[in-house]
């Protein structure tokens, strides 16, 4: 990455040839000398056609020659790739330069040389070539050696499952997978998780993939992933987890080696020579009993760009702060509390909480956009709030004069928007800050949220001074945070004449501003609480949906994102038989609501917004009940550990991420299927997820993207060419993730300049 920066930003040397052209220098009548213009003959580069480079594991690296000549006189030009990562230049003899893949990563490299005024561009195809039987040594982590291993955290790879199976060394079912001889639908093989059409972005775990069929076994798995454009070609071949002989369970989920993940998704993204997306194919092939069946084959879309920064969550259930006594599996305590995940780590984190008693239980919160404070509620008493400085060494906790229940907090943590329209300073103790415009329109805004810019705030009035039947409405408002003045009241979502039951809530606004998602209540009597924060328990039914922000009122469900296809058919899996299965959620039996998860469509809640969007997505973090493949198969509404066992079963109340195009229009379905949020707690039920910015980072320090710096650059330093924050781009534009005022700033005026930082246009 650092030598796209280095070379974009460094100054040409330029070497010029006489030509017969002259002008005149001097001044007056005196013409003066006639001295020649410096003109140069065109720039050649050689080889002008496509290169492919076809790196084969275990083999050497093969290498690229490029010369470039004037009037066939080798001159010296800058030249420079825009993939660093992929691959270097060395200078060689009479200027000419060698291109040298890493043998990494694969895709598509661009040369990019200048002479003078002149500038060509070549390009280089970097196919990656490997194979693997079994772990390798940098797959250890994903290899499991004990039963606790399983649940703690994550579980293993931060995905949960078996981990990685063993070397296969049985010559016959090493020719089963290579050559299977049945497809497995007569056995109903399918797979079940990740969904067909996911978008990944680059950075985050390698998913779980996980199968049913009514063999309900197997001896051995062989994976492989393809790119579109051949950029990346892998097969991985494994034995039955070792782990299995102990549980006793069935070879029905593998992951995928984290370290083959990184490589395919770093290929991946972008496009092929052709123009076209590179996108990444998975193929599963099964040997069980002699026969190999298969393979099943999905593909997803990669984001050209890293996911970074931390996720904030409630737990109930946590154990890692017990604070809370009568649960029925463990020691008979769990706890409640806010937990973090960083981008990349295998488990959360406790964030805001500790063990005690219920004093000490923190879950109902809200987290700024740039990850520098939230403000959460107090287990013993809701009418208590703290608001914590989050920082990189930890968290401070600072009690507050003004409750605040989920409350809108202004991206820079600096103050938040309570329910009851009251503006509070989260810098001075919580106390009351004066405001106009707002309690004109509504008095309690139930679940507000403000845009990733501050200058939208969106919310559900529960009360309203201006609107008829509000709680059925959404709107936004403008907001000055100089003046602190709330103005333009819109209605974006207006659900009067519809049954009282459907109504909106828990908006969040996209990064550009433009547009709102929200939960939709679906289902007559689904807000288990009958309140405007349209909870997420006692059989509550919600999609998500968005609008636009400029108030034309047409609400259009995620099909995607919730799960149905563009039919408007579920594409999600259910159970074969509905789970026999009696707990409590609050008091409440609920063992036979949706137990086999037929409905996880409407089981979707609470959506957020990550502040910036990255490789062409706004990346949207929710709540849903939904299967998670055949690891989490509980009925949806066992989630209490009070009423069921939480040490010994996996709810199903988890965190996931679906891409929405950064570009798409608010009319139409713009979604994509979602991926489970990895490292979340697997033996807790979680819900209410943030993505913010990592705190900032001053100039100096180490980053991979401008939107870690607080002054919005990311460059290449002088010493060794490493990423370091910095005020200034060395290159007077800004990469995708970097600070811009407008696309003028962009170095690729095809970006978009959303909430500050250039990003990427869908791909399509």
């Amino acid at each position: 990455m650092y030598l796209k920066r280095l070379f974009f930003g460094a100054s040409l040397t330029l070497a010029f040839g006489l030509g017969c052209n002259s002008t005149t220098v001097g001044g007056g009548d005196d013409p003066g000398p006639v001295i020649p213009t410096p003109q140069m003959g065109s720039l050649v580069v050689t080889p002008a056609d496509l290169q492919t480079v076809r790196v084969v594991a275990g083999q050497p690296i093969p290498m690229v020659g490029f010369a470039a000549t004037v009037d066939g006189q080798p001159v010296t030009a800058s030249w420079g790739v825009d993939r660093g990562e992929l691959g270097s230049l060395a200078t060689g003899t009479g200027g000419s330069q060698t291109f040298s893949p890493r043998g990494t990563v694969g895709g598509l490299v661009t040369l990019r040389i200048a002479f003078g005024s002149q500038v060509v561009t070549r390009q280089v195809m970097i196919q990656i070539v490997s194979t693997q039987n079994g772990p390798t040594p940098s797959d250890t982590s994903q290899v499991a050696t004990t039963l606790p291993q399983l649940t703690a955290g994550g579980g293993i790879g931060g995905v949960g499952g078996e981990g990685l199976g063993p070397t296969v060394t049985d010559a016959a079912v090493l020719t089963a997978l290579n050559s299977p001889t049945s497809d497995g639908s007569a056995q109903g093989l399918k797979l079940l998780y990740p969904y067909d059409g996911t978008v990944f972005p680059r950075g985050v775990l390698a998913p779980l993939l996980m199968w049913q069929w009514a063999t309900n076994n197997a001896d051995a798995v062989k994976l492989e992933l393809a790119t579109t454009s051949g950029s990346y070609q892998w097969s991985g071949t494994f034995g039955r987890p070792a782990i299995l002989a102990m549980t006793g369970g069935a070879f029905i989920r593998h992951p995928i080696p984290q370290s083959v993940w990184e490589a395919a998704t770093s290929s991946a993204g972008g496009r092929t020579p052709a123009g076209q997306p590179d996108r990444l194919t998975l193929k599963v092939t099964i040997a069980r009993g002699g026969v190999g069946y298969g393979p099943l084959s999905q593909t997803w879309t990669i984001a050209p760009a890293r996911l970074s920064g931390i996720i904030y969550y409630n737990s109930y259930g946590t154990l890692l702060a017990k604070n809370y006594p009568g649960a029925v599996g463990g020691d008979g305590r769990f706890g409640g509390a806010v937990l973090s995940i960083r981008v990349g780590e295998t488990a959360p984190k406790l964030a805001a909480g500790g063990n005690g008693n219920d004093s000490q239980c923190r879950t109902c919160h809200s987290v700024a956009a740039n990850g520098s404070r939230l403000v959460v509620q107090h287990g013993e008493n809701n009418a208590i709030s703290s608001s914590y400085a989050l920082t990189q060494t930890g968290t401070m906790e600072q009690p507050m004069a003004t409750n605040a229940e989920f409350p809108g907090m202004y991206p820079d943590g600096s103050m938040a928007l309570s329910p009851t329209a009251q503006l509070i300073s989260l810098t001075n103790g919580g106390q009351p800050l004066t405001s106009t415009g707002l309690t004109q329109v509504a008095t309690n805004v139930g679940t507000p949220a403000f845009s990733p810019d501050g200058k939208l705030v969106a919310f559900n009035p529960m009360a309203s001074t201006t609107q008829a039947n509000p709680t059925q409405k959404l709107l936004v408002m403008g907001f000055d945070s100089t003046s602190r003045a709330f103005s333009s009241p819109t209605v974006i979502a207006d659900y009067t004449g519809r049954p009282a039951f459907v109504r909106p809530g828990w908006p969040a606004v996209f990064p550009d501003g433009n547009a709102v998602v929200f939960q939709e209540q679906s289902a007559a009597g689904s807000d288990g609480n009958n309140s405007g924060a349209l909870w997420t328990r006692k059989g509550a039914k919600g999609h998500i949906v968005w609008a636009s922000a400029s108030g034309d009122k047409v609400v259009t469900s995620l099909n995607q994102l919730n799960g149905k296809d563009a039919a408007g058919a579920s594409y999600l899996p259910k159970l074969a038989a509905p789970m026999s299965m009696t707990c409590l959620a609050d008091g409440e039996s609920v063992g036979g609501i949706d137990a086999d998860h037929a409905l996880d469509t409407e089981l979707n809640y609470e959506p957020t917004v990550n502040p910036v969007a990255s490789g062409g997505y706004a990346w949207a973090v929710f709540t849903s009940r939904r299967l998670y493949g055949n690891l989490a198969t509980l009925p949806p509404f066992c989630s209490d550990p009070r009423g069921v066992n939480l040490v010994n079963n996996i709810t199903t109340k988890k965190l996931w991420v679906a891409a929405i195009d950064v570009n798409g229009n608010p009319m139409v379905d713009a979604s994509h299927p979602a991926f489970y949020l990895p490292a979340q707690e697997l033996l807790a039920g979680n819900a209410r997820g943030f993505w913010t910015l990592d705190p900032c980072k001053s100039d100096g320090a180490s980053c991979l993207s401008g939107d870690q710096c607080c002054n919005g650059f990311c460059q290449p330093n002088a010493t060794d060419g490493a990423l370091m924050c910095t005020s200034s781009s060395s290159s007077q534009c800004s990469l995708p993730q970097e600070k811009c005022t407008t696309v003028a700033n962009c170095c690729d005026k095809a970006n978009l300049c959303l909430n500050g930082f250039c990003t990427e246009r869908t791909i399509g």
